[in-house]
This record gives structure tokens, C-alpha cells and sequence, in this order.
């Protein structure tokens, strides 16, 4: 998902007194503000559904009583590490500051942060589809033997990675970015 097409997808979506208003001077501009403001908000939830789904997919593969038997204590943290990590960083996703301030807010988040905001969540989107399809790859291998514990620990260290972005998104936020 480009940034740009979720932008123009609810672009698209605005209804015809918002069209008129519009092309009231001053109103376009704030407008413009809220529309990068739910499409920041769009981008993110997109990310948590992807991340939703590779727990899924953990989960579905962790049903199996069969395969769950043949782990060692090993392996199990190694599950309930990835699994913490993802609802880790599904939750600080999901809940991260929403690119929205108020007019009576103290603190007011700035268009070109906003912007810089949008293009780090296209960032968590494709990070998030490449979990998603590790973790498909991961169900597929036998759990317990070496290729299924270098998918998990692989999955562990994008897990960190992402969490890694997530901070980096907040620090933009605060104006606290390198």
C-alpha cells in the first residue's frame, strides 16, 4: 500500500459539501491536515492487521498438540519470546500517538513531521508484510528441527526490528529524531 493511494483513496471518499468547502481559502488547508491525519491512522491499523495475522498463523500452528510435544524448553521460550514480541509491538502500534493534536492542545504535531510520520508507517506496512510472510514460510517447517528454530529466531530479531521503528516513530513525534 503507497502512501499516496491511501491519501487519494479517502480523497476519493469525501462527500460533496466537503468537496464545496473545499474551495473555501483556508478551510483546504485544514482539511488537507485531516485528510494525512486519517490516512496516518489507516496506515497503522493496516500494519496491526498484518501483525494480527502472522499471530494467527502462530497461533493455528501452536493447535497442534502433536507438534507442540516435540518442543524442547528451548524452543517454547523461543515461541513465547516471538509471541511477546508481537503483541508487543501490535499494541504500541496500535496505540501510538495518532499524528492529532487539537486546536487547544498543548503540544501541536507539525505538517512536515506528519509527513515524515506517513512515510515512516509505509515503512512498518512493508515491515509487517514481511513478518506476515515469514511467519507463513515458519508454519510450513517442521517445529523443532534447525531450519524451524533459524525461522523463529529470524522472526525474533525482524519482531525487534520493528519494535525498533516504533520508537523511531515516536522520537519523530517528540523532534527527537537523528
Amino acid at each position: 500500500m503507497e502512501r499516496n493511494d491511501t491519501l487519494e483513496k479517502i480523497k476519493g471518499e469525501r462527500d460533496l459539501l466537503e468537496r464545496l468547502m473545499s474551495h473555501i481559502p483556508g478551510y483546504r488547508g485544514y482539511k488537507e491536515k485531516e485528510l494525512r491525519r486519517e490516512s496516518d491512522r489507516l496506515v497503522r491499523m493496516e500494519a496491526v492487521q498484518r501483525l494480527k495475522a502472522s499471530k494467527e498463523i502462530l497461533r493455528r500452528r501452536l493447535a497442534d498438540p502433536f507438534s507442540v510435544r516435540r518442543l524442547s524448553a528451548e524452543d517454547a521460550w523461543r515461541l513465547e519470546t516471538l509471541s511477546s514480541h508481537l503483541d508487543r509491538v501490535t499494541q504500541r502500534i496500535d496505540r501510538a500517538i495518532a499524528g492529532y493534536a487539537g486546536i487547544f492542545d498543548s503540544v501541536k504535531v507539525r505538517e512536515d513531521k506528519l509527513e515524515r510520520v506517513l512515510e515512516h508507517d509505509l515503512s512498518l506496512i512493508e515491515m509487517t508484510e514481511r513478518v506476515r510472510a515469514e511467519m507463513e514460510r515458519a508454519s510450513g517447517l517442521e517445529p523443532g528441527r534447525e531450519g524451524w528454530r533459524s525461522a523463529i529466531d529470524g522472526l525474533i530479531s525482524k519482531m525487534e526490528e520493528l519494535d525498533t521503528l516504533v520508537e523511531r516513530r515516536v522520537e519523530i513525534f517528540k523532534g527527537l529524531e537523528a
